[in-house]
């Protein structure tokens, strides 16, 4: 191989004939004009002479910069050829000694980079072992499960080779898995090519998987990936007969056609047989269809009404068809190989919702069921194993609004990642919990109307509460998002910016005095961020609307800042020929962006109105699907309010007291599914609506829902249910809310059941109180946040306690989640 994209010096060295310890020659490669060098992408050579030369050794001519800061792949950097010669050689005549090192000059761009991250395996593996070797380790860590890699960009480097082993008489039943994660970049794993071989023992039991790991290196450094390792092992069976257990999906299915894999494990030639009925479960009491009862095992069949038969069908897997179509079972039982494992993909047509398949794995004489397997069931003889699977219909998540009729709306939802769905809503299973982090979305609305929209304040931007939108949950339960409206000049809302047209200027002067910024464009978060700071970045997004002649031109650029409030401003800027904008300040004192002024920002087009919903989390689908419905007659006007928006929150804990003097405790109900809490507002005296709190706001209504009392909560035995009372008090408000009072405005009814069991319960209806500001509120600011602190208090007795009780009590106290503030 050659020197390539460079070249190295020859050399005459002048030496006394005769005369040994010649001194050592040192010979220089140099890069071609665009590249760099870097003595470990070079190799010596073969040494001409042994006689002569004692080693030929390569350097870096730099110490420092670079990618590892020692010097490599700089711009000056040269690599040094050391020829050493041999002590005794005295050369007597003159000789030409071909030193021919070869290697690869790299092209500026293309230097080095690193790849780093960690390796993750089981802290205690079960009946295996994990044996990383080839660990690529630029570094040398100490660490036995980093990696560190470190070449050329695009690549392919072997990260390392992971062993997974089964231990001694043990074999690998959880098939081994690798992923690759990076917390900070989802496509991290993109780089990764993994590589599997499986070693069988002679029963064709799994017991080595060797992974060679290689990545191919990314384009800029990168940290923090982490490769996670897993897999299990277990006892090679003897031949007992036992059936040790079941594996397959029996999470609740939709009502459409479901296809799952049943495996069942045990050893060599135990026996069974399968018996799957369809029914309904009510309670504990699980009763078969009389007419589609009894499942055929037939996956050729396509309904309901084919693939079961009636009740009083004794056909169980495996199953035989009969020349009249029926079914009976097979004369044989299934009986497993020496592998142990018997599977079958078990299809059940589509279906109505709630019908439960009951699967029974019924030994045969001689077999039995370990005492450990899942879902033994004790009670028939001999022990069976027992497992259902119920059809749930689906649920959806809609977001949606009201209050403005003869609008046009586009809809968009986004899963967890980020990627648009569309707009296809989310939907999960009825009366399920979602698995996270798939139960967390986004979604975005475009509204389009005739008239203007106004958010409160006359703001660009207005943050919803839930007095702006309305909950439809089915017994479902959601995690609110946050709830952003906002009316923009056009989509791009403050990522919007505009900049000059035409050909570019020479100097930050000409382009302050030329044409102004006329072209729209969009920049990105991080674009907006390095012109407010003033500080280097890429401009190539924007590639296509900017001509640069030369090394660089100058560009005047209006844009938003990134402060909590945005400002529009123009700026000068200057642009490379490879669109990178200089930051800061050059050697030579010059400010690189210049003429920073506040200009006019682009108009508002107040015919759209854009609604943004973060971070929504599915904590429960219910009965029916769950509805959130913007109520834009309380935040989106058709003309600028009169009235200030205020900031006013509720800081109201739900409280039991036994005794007038006692310490109050959390009431439990507040943490149950079935609470919740609503309020509306009365605006100067009105009817009570949702709506924002304002400066005519004359009161609010808090109604609860779902509350009652029990034991835990201090519920005496056999309570009386006159002694109740319910209160609605003050608590460290401070001299804004002088004149506001507080009462209650219905009381609930009680219904007290098992009054001197430990299960007794006070149950109470809906009940609401309410907060009449009078005047407070009509001088107050919106640039400032305020808190109304109050205690919804539930007292079983209107008396005091003795002194001596109450201490005893002190220290015994909770705290209640309280209300949602507003």
């Amino acid at each position: 191989m050659a020197l390539i994209n460079c070249s190295m010096e020859k050399r005459t060295v002048v030496v006394t004939s005769g005369q040994n310890d010649v001194t050592s020659v040192t010979l220089e490669i140099t890069p071609d004009e665009g590249y760099v060098v870097a003595a470990r992408d070079f190799v010596a050579g073969t040494n001409p002479d042994a006689t002569k030369i004692q080693s030929i050794t390569l350097s870096d001519s730099e110490t420092t910069g670079g990618p590892q800061n020692d010097g490599s792949y700089t711009a000056n950097n040269k690599v040094n050829v050391v020829v050493d010669f041999v002590d005794s050689y005295a050369p007597t005549e003159n000789i030409t000694l071909d030193i021919d090192p070869s290697g690869s000059a790299t092209p500026e761009n293309l230097t080095p980079i690193k790849l780093q991250g960690t390796l993750v395996v089981p802290g205690s593996p079960d009946k295996v072992t994990f044996v990383a070797s080839s660990v690529e380790d630029f570094a040398s860590s100490a660490s036995t499960t980093d990696f560190y890699a470190y070449d050329n960009p695009g690549n392919l480097v072997t990260i390392m080779v992971m062993t997974i082993a089964a231990t001694t008489n043990d074999f690998i039943d959880e098939d081994p898995t690798v992923v690759i994660t990076n917390s900070g970049n989802a496509n991290a794993s993109n780089d990764y090519t993994i590589s599997r071989v499986d070693t069988l023992d002679s029963s064709d039991r799994l017991t080595q998987v060797v992974y060679t790991i290689k990545a191919t290196m990314p384009d800029v450094d990168r940290s923090g990936d982490v490769i996670t390792f897993t897999g299990a092992g277990e006892d090679i069976p003897g031949l007992d007969k036992k059936i040790y257990g079941y594996r397959m999906n029996t999470g609740d299915a939709g009502v459409t056609g479901i296809n799952r894999r049943l495996e069942i494990f045990g050893d060599e030639y135990a026996q069974f047989r399968i018996k799957m009925q369809r029914g309904t479960l009510s309670g504990a009491t699980f009763t078969v269809d009389p007419t589609d009862g009894i499942y055929v095992f037939d996956n050729s069949q396509t309904t309901i009404g084919d693939i079961f038969e009636a009740s009083t069908s004794t056909t169980t897997y495996p199953s035989e068809i009969q020349s009249d179509g029926s079914y009976d079972p097979a004369t044989d039982p299934h009986t497993l190989d020496n592998t142990g494992i018997f599977f079958k993909n078990i299809l059940i047509p589509e279906d109505v919702a709630d019908k439960v398949y009951r699967f029974t794995i019924i030994p045969e004489t001689g077999t039995t069921i370990d005492a450990n397997a899942p879902g033994i069931d004790t009670s028939p003889d001999p022990d069976v194993i027992t497992f259902d699977i119920t059809r749930k219909g689906f649920a959806f998540f809609t977001s949606t609004y009201d209050g403005r009729s003869s609008t046009t709306n586009t809809t968009e939802y986004f899963d967890h990642e980020g990627v648009t769905k569309g707009s296809v809503e989310p939907r999960g299973r009825k009366n399920s919990i979602p698995n996270k982090p798939a139960d967390e979305y986004d979604y975005e609305i475009v509204i389009t109307h005739a008239s203007d929209f106004h958010l409160p304040n006359q703001a660009n931007e207005f943050t919803l509460t839930d007095l702006n939108y309305t909950k439809t949950l089915n017994s479902g339960s959601i995690t609110d998002p946050k709830i952003v409206a906002s009316v923009r000049s056009n989509a791009d809302g403050y990522n919007i910016a505009e900049i000059q047209a035409g050909d570019l200027y020479a100097s930050h002067a000409l382009a302050e005095a030329g044409t102004e910024p006329s072209i729209t464009v969009a920049l990105t978060e991080v674009q907006r961020e390095a012109l407010t700071n003033k500080s280097g970045f890429s401009l190539a997004s924007i590639s296509d609307n900017i001509t640069i002649v030369g090394d660089s031109q100058f560009l005047k650029i209006n844009f938003f800042t990134t402060d909590e409030t945005p400002v529009y401003k123009s700026q000068t800027i200057e642009i490379s020929s490879e669109f990178f904008v200089s930051g800061g300040i050059a050697t030579d004192g010059t400010v690189n962006q210049q003429n920073t002024t506040t200009v006019p920002a682009p108009a508002i087009d107040r015919t759209k109105l854009y609604l943004k919903g973060k971070n929504i989390i599915i904590d429960k689908w219910g009965t029916d699907d769950i509805t959130l419905t913007h109520n834009l007659s309380t935040f989106a006007f058709t003309s600028a309010q009169t009235a200030t928006t205020l900031n006013l929150s509720f800081n109201i804990s739900e409280v039991v007291k036994k005794f007038v003097n006692s310490i109050s405790r959390g009431a439990g109900y507040t943490s149950d599914i079935g609470y919740s809490s609503s309020i509306e507002v009365s605006d100067s005296g009105g009817a009570y609506s949702k709506q924002n709190i304002t400066t005519t706001t004359s009161s609010v209504k808090i109604t609860i829902t779902g509350a009652f009392l029990v034991a835990e909560d201090g519920l005496p035995s056999g309570y009386t249910t006159g002694d109740y009372e319910l209160l609605f008090l003050p608590r460290l408000n401070d001299i804004t809310f002088a004149n506001t009072t507080l009462t209650v405005d219905s009381a609930p009814t009680l219904t007290l059941t098992d009054s001197s069991s430990v299960n007794r319960k006070l149950a109470l209806s809906s009940f609401s109180v309410i907060i009449d500001f009078a005047s407070d509120l009509s001088g107050l600011s919106a640039s400032n946040s305020y808190v109304i602190n109050a205690d919804i208090i539930h007292r079983f007795n209107n008396t005091y306690e003795d002194i001596s009780d109450v201490e005893d009590t002190i220290g015994g106290t909770g705290s209640s989640p309280g209300l949602a503030s507003y």
